[in-house]
């Protein structure tokens, strides 16, 4: 008989830390593995976050990280995002697990790929700011409530969102030809 996968501690954790103190944010969940993550609300995604900073016993001061993923097939784009706690560290066992055994938590939140709106968290970690922007830029979700949302990339004026699956080359931009990679020598 095999052995079933331990939750992760700081998944779990936190899992159970929205849960009491916000019901309904957590709409699903993977606790083991060596990717755990849950899955938000996108309605409650700020909430959520301000939970999980102001928490007294998480404490998760800094968004790592933010990306954006587009999945034409469901007809979704999936914004995740890593957070991690620099005032409170796992304690040693806890790094010595054959399992995941990094401190970050990750958050995933599924949007419509026709209207991929999320609420903005950059004012609750600034770090936030940049990911937001590239994420707007490379894959086309709006972070709504932000003071500035602007490309970072690319120029104002560029074609749609190179980070979707059924986005296309453009043939030129401002009458200059452009070759597709795959077509250089």
């Amino acid at each position: 008989m095999s052995e079933q996968p331990s939750p992760d501690p700081i998944t779990e954790a936190a899992l159970r830390r929205l849960e009491a103190g916000l019901p309904g944010a957590v709409v699903a969940s993977e606790l083991t593995g060596r990717h755990p993550y849950l899955v938000l609300d996108a309605a409650k995604l700020r909430d959520a976050c301000l939970l999980l900073r102001d928490d007294e016993t998480l404490r998760y001061d800094c968004c790592h990280l933010l990306t954006g993923t587009d999945w034409p097939d469901k007809d979704q784009i999936e914004v995740v995002y890593h957070l991690v706690s620099y005032t409170i560290k796992p304690d040693a066992a806890y790094r010595t697990r054959p399992e995941k055994n990094d401190p970050w938590l990750a958050l995933k939140v599924f949007v419509p790929r026709g209207e991929p709106a999320v609420p903005s968290v950059a004012d609750i970690w600034t770090g936030a700011d940049w990911h937001e922007r590239e994420t707007y830029d490379l894959v086309g979700v709006v972070f709504t409530g932000r003071a500035e949302l602007r490309r970072i990339l690319l120029p104002e004026d560029w074609p749609g969102h190179p980070l979707r699956k059924d986005w296309e080359f453009p043939v030129s931009y401002h009458g200059i030809p452009i070759i597709p990679p795959e077509a250089q020598p």
